[in-house]
């Protein structure tokens, strides 16, 4: 018995040896508040494509970069303020299970739930709104910048 212990100590020890040596993960660094690099770049580029499109007469395209708008400003706002982007997306849910197209059914909503989704929705719509804006007026700065570099090289 003896010698079946002690393989099994020393086992043991070993693990317990290594587990202390080994490095702790590298902590998880935040998102910023605010856009990401790349997210700026693929709201521009959505942009790019919503006017070809919008000119075009490319409906799908068009539908893809709204899509794409939205899918990014709900991104930085689940950043900013994810109680917000809960509760909008927990009305989303009841909204959907809700019945449609009988305007003799009753909600099977209670009124003050009712009220509190028209609430935060009009918070969420104009919170990405305002980071939409925020979107639009960096890209157009960014635009300006490069404009303004190119025009004072000119002779």
């Amino acid at each position: 018995m003896k010698k079946m212990l002690r393989p099994i100590l020393f086992a043991t020890a070993t693990c317990a040896l290594l587990a202390g040596c080994a490095q702790p993960p590298p902590p998880v660094q935040a998102l910023p508040p605010g856009p990401t690099p790349a997210e700026v770049i693929d709201y521009t580029t959505a942009q790019a494509q919503y006017r070809a499109a919008n000119a075009s007469g490319n409906g799908d395209v068009v539908t893809h970069a709204e899509n794409t708008f939205r899918g990014i400003s709900q991104e930085i706002l689940s950043r900013q303020d994810p109680g917000l982007v809960g509760a909008w997306e927990v009305c989303e849910r009841y909204r959907a299970a809700a019945p449609r197209n009988q305007p003799d059914a009753r909600s099977t909503f209670e009124p003050q739930f009712v009220r509190d989704c028209e609430n935060i929705d009009r918070r969420y719509d104009a919170a990405t709104s305002a980071i939409r804006r925020d979107l639009e007026a960096r890209i157009a700065g960014a635009d300006r910048a490069t404009i303004a570099q190119t025009e004072s090289r000119q002779p």
